[in-house]
């Protein structure tokens, strides 16, 4: 992230903290993307006195506000500002993609920080969005690309949201240092791996990477531009020559 940026990002942070103070009661971000956040924490020590928490609508989202609570009051899901909006193609001719479903919430002129995560499942779809422009998506929105679309509206945590799609991979790598893990995942060459780390097109927990030797943990997410994303979902035994078994997730 630019220093601007990040310096910008930190002053509406701050607000937060001192618009909760003057009123007495929670204050929420915007939908903060997963480098935001990773800005947000490695950049910030937040201040004594208050309950914090990142929510997104459901567990396993990407895109989360940060909501600030009072020091008596326990930081709640519950409270969040976040409508689900479920999106039904009426005639599906063929399988709508995330990318179609942004698209028609930024054709209405919303900003992409009041939109969460798009869970795509079929012929539907689950947008997370701010709850201030919910109706306005519902009535703005009767198609998606060509198809006729149903919207309903639901508080996050009233609708039940399908699990995310991943594709199993199982590789066999020398050992969890990032060039190895990232060689594995994608089916190139450590020396490929390498030069992607080097270029900085490579980012772990939305991070960039500079060092090949950085160790991959479970749970740890890969980005590499390009090629898409990973989970490193397990580690397994060695094999008979002593590298290691490993089983990546990648989103689809």
């Amino acid at each position: 992230m630019e220093a601007n940026s990040e310096k910008l990002l930190f002053a509406k942070i701050e607000d937060l903290f001192s618009l909760c103070d003057k009123y007495a009661c929670a204050r929420f971000s915007p939908f903060l993307d997963g480098g935001e956040i990773a800005a947000i924490e490695d950049g910030m020590r937040f201040p004594f006195g208050y309950n914090t928490m990142y929510f997104g609508g459901f567990d396993g989202s990407e895109r989360m506000m940060l909501g600030v609570f009072p020091e008596w009051e326990e930081a709640d899901e519950g409270a969040f500002p976040i409508s689900v909006i479920k999106f039904t193609s009426r005639h599906a001719v063929k399988e709508l993609s995330h990318r179609d479903y942004l698209g028609s919430l930024l054709s209405l002129g919303i900003d992409r920080n009041k939109t969460g995560d798009i869970l795509v499942n079929g012929n539907e779809a689950y947008a997370f969005i701010s709850r201030d422009i919910a109706e306005y998506v519902k009535s703005g929105i009767s198609k998606i690309g060509r198809q006729g679309v149903d919207a309903e509206i639901f508080d996050a945590g009233d609708v039940e949201i399908p699990e995310r799609k991943y594709q199993t991979i199982g590789a066999v790598c020398a050992s969890t240092r990032a060039d190895a893990v990232i060689a594995a995942a994608l089916g190139i060459s450590r020396g490929q791996s390498a030069r992607l780390i080097e270029n900085g097109k490579v980012k772990i927990n939305h991070r960039e990477v500079s060092e090949t030797s950085r160790t991959v943990k479970v749970n740890d997410m890969i980005s590499a531009r390009g090629f898409g994303r990973f989970i490193l979902h397990e580690i397994g035994g060695e094999t008979r020559s002593g590298r290691l078994h490993i089983i990546l997730k990648k989103f689809i």
